[in-house]
């Protein structure tokens, strides 16, 4: 009871500009390029203290990703960072990335052992991250998923030197606002990018799981592979793979990733 009252009392005592908050999120809306758009989220940045932002525009995407790459790079991410989330799909990996598929309103991730009371722990690559960016006098990620048609789901973030308990208390005050941005964010990029109508992966009636693990398969994992860079049982990496066989008509889960490749969802097989 002691800690929830104190958890209550550092709720009430975030400040933060309402105005300048919903004057951001509105020049944000109103962007109409991308210099425009990553300017209102640096004012954004500016108010809630948090400096790097961070974004994907598929969570799900276990590959190099040439925006979120660069997007990163304009933020000022030091490049063993950058190199680390893409090494062995660590990004894929991240806590932040896995809760984002499951979540739909903005919470946080602690970088620190706390996490582990709530997640699975931090694990190879992954700690390596993690503690490069604790090195920079980052303690906590604010993660805003941003949940898209047809199962895709896009990612903005800000890490910071706050502790989870207060970013979690600064999204009691701003969570909204946050989550406004992130979508009008990824529609700016979305559009920015060209991307005016849906991608041919997007009208396949695949979860963001199963296309995680149709993704892997089609690279060559097995199973208990795939399983162990998802954190989940192989027993769950079959049974999206059997729903993606069903979903695609396919006899097998290999003849599924061949029909996936045929289509230009994934690479040759």
């Amino acid at each position: 009871m002691a800690a929830g009252n104190a958890r209550a009392r550092r709720v009430r005592s975030v400040q933060i500009d309402n105005g300048a908050l919903h004057a951001a999120v509105a020049a944000l809306r109103m962007a109409t390029g991308l210099a425009a758009g990553e300017a209102a989220l640096a004012s954004l940045s500016a108010l809630i203290a948090m400096p790097k932002a961070i974004w994907s525009p598929d969570v799900a995407w276990p590959l190099f990703d040439p925006r979120a790459d660069a997007f990163m790079r304009r933020q000022g991410w030091p490049e063993e960072i950058i190199a680390g989330l893409w090494r062995d799909h660590v990004a894929l990996r991240m806590p932040l990335n896995i809760r984002c598929r499951f979540e739909h309103t903005p919470f946080a991730i602690s970088l620190t052992d706390d996490h582990r009371r709530r997640r699975a722990p931090y694990s190879g690559e992954q700690k390596r991250v993690a503690a490069m960016m604790l090195a920079l006098g980052f303690h906590a990620v604010l993660v805003v998923p941003v949940h898209l048609p047809r199962g895709r789901v896009a990612m903005l973030g800000w890490a910071g030197p706050q502790t989870l308990v207060e970013v979690e208390a600064l999204l009691a005050v701003a969570g909204p606002a946050l989550l406004a941005a992130g979508h009008y964010f990824s529609a700016l990029a979305a559009s920015e990018a060209g991307a005016d109508g849906p991608r041919e992966e997007e009208r396949t009636p695949l979860t963001p799981r199963e296309w995680d693990c149709l993704r892997l398969l089609a690279q060559g994992f097995r199973e208990a592979e795939i399983a162990q860079q998802n954190g989940i049982a192989p027993t769950t990496v079959r049974y999206h793979l059997d729903n993606v066989a069903a979903k695609f008509g396919a006899k097998t889960r290999a003849h599924a990733a061949a029909i996936a490749a045929g289509l230009g969802l994934v690479g040759e097989v």
